[in-house]
């Protein structure tokens, strides 16, 4: 499986990766703040061949470009949706089950309203549909990436950012290789938001996998569960043992979980 960078018509240019059957369908992953692509190679290798998978850095990520100049408006989750949004148009892709961890879980949220490409499931983990943080919250993070810069909120990761030692080094190796400039834009656009009345009018079969130890996610996931149940074809998992990182703390447990949705659903 390749790494292929490719110029999109929304200025950007974005890493990617894509292997399977041009006729199989179409499976996309898509990280959180910090981390690239290289968070889904297992999953990558586990479903290739059934789906065509699709792995994406967002901009400002891996080896994706950065904005330039690097204004708020360029890195909110509806503009990463549009990224998103011109790849698949570019590669032919019509129709995809998204998968999002934390920030990718937002960009599958615009999706949802994009309607380009047309979803055929949406799955989140470490996402929560609505977010009300507060002013000092929003300003010890962005004063925390301004002295620390990149690497030094890498090496926070890298402590913080699981209980299994080896996945938070793991996450922290991919975290050096984000942009400050995106780090800090984003970590605004995503404290105050809310998704909820997108999720009970989801069309498209939703799948929240709950990872047991995601302690400050699950803390504010109230509204996002009720969301789920009041939708029409809603459904939730608790995966026991994971934390913000489900798929690189519990893979086999995660892979499987997604594995009896996607033939659930069908494609």
């Amino acid at each position: 499986m390749i790494i292929q960078t490719v110029a999109l018509s929304t200025g950007m240019t974005l890493e990617y990766l894509l292997a399977g059957p041009r006729e199989a369908p179409a499976l996309a992953f898509v990280h959180g703040l910090g981390p690239n692509l290289r968070q889904f190679l297992v999953q990558a290798s586990h479903f290739v061949g059934p789906c065509r998978v699709l792995l994406i850095s967002l901009r400002g990520h891996g080896g994706s470009s950065a904005a330039r100049p690097p204004v708020p408006d360029a890195y909110t989750p509806r503009a990463l949706a549009q990224d998103v949004e011109a790849l698949c148009t570019q590669l032919g892709i019509e129709g995809l089950h998204f998968v999002g961890n934390s920030l990718g879980g937002l960009v599958g949220y615009e999706l949802l309203d994009l309607g380009r490409p047309r979803l055929l499931s949406l799955t989140t983990f470490g996402t929560t549909a609505e977010l009300h943080s507060s002013r000092l919250r929003v300003w010890t993070v962005v004063t925390a990436i301004r002295l620390l810069g990149v690497r030094g909120m890498a090496a926070v990761v890298a402590r913080t950012g699981a209980k299994d030692r080896a996945v938070g080094a793991e996450v922290a190796k991919m975290y050096r290789n984000a942009t400050k400039d995106a780090l800090l834009l984003i970590s605004r656009q995503i404290a105050d938001y809310d998704y909820t009345e997108r999720l009970r009018r989801a069309e498209v079969p939703l799948l929240l996998i709950q990872g047991e130890l995601d302690e400050e996610i699950n803390a504010v996931l109230g509204s996002t569960l009720a969301a789920i149940r009041e939708s029409r074809r809603g459904a939730a998992v608790c995966l026991p043992g994971a934390g913000h990182f489900a798929n690189l703390e519990r893979p086999e447990a995660f892979n499987h979980v997604l594995k009896v949705f996607l033939a659930e659903v069908g494609s």
